[in-house]
């Protein structure tokens, strides 16, 4: 599979976070295609369909990125070979990726 550019939504094999095991769940790259090139790895944040009881994390737009129910961003990162996406699915639409930087500030100290 050829890796899109950000925002990309794919579905992938994500590693659950004590990597006893993984999930094929849908993520957002949120990596360039630079990256992927160079190192054959993406990064990558988990989409989910349990509400996160934080509307910030809430996707609008989840239908027009392939998603086939009300999907929230699961604030965790991970890098995996791009050999573990399965297929994209769609885009990413703006107002969404303000999900992702609300997922980002969640995780990350950013002054």
């Amino acid at each position: 599979m050829t890796t899109s550019n950000s925002p990309a939504v794919v579905l992938v094999k994500f590693p659950f976070t004590d990597l006893t095991s993984a999930k094929k769940r849908p993520a957002v790259i949120v990596s360039p295609r630079q990256y992927s090139e160079r190192y054959g790895d993406v990064v990558i944040i988990p989409l989910t369909s349990v509400n996160q009881n934080d509307d910030s994390l809430r996707l609008l737009k989840w239908e027009d990125a392939g998603l086939i129910k009300q999907t929230w961003v699961k604030p965790l990162i991970a890098t995996v070979s791009v050999s573990l996406l399965e297929r994209e699915l769609g885009q990413l639409r703006e107002p969404d990726a303000e999900c992702i930087r609300s997922a980002f500030r969640q995780m990350l100290i950013i002054a």
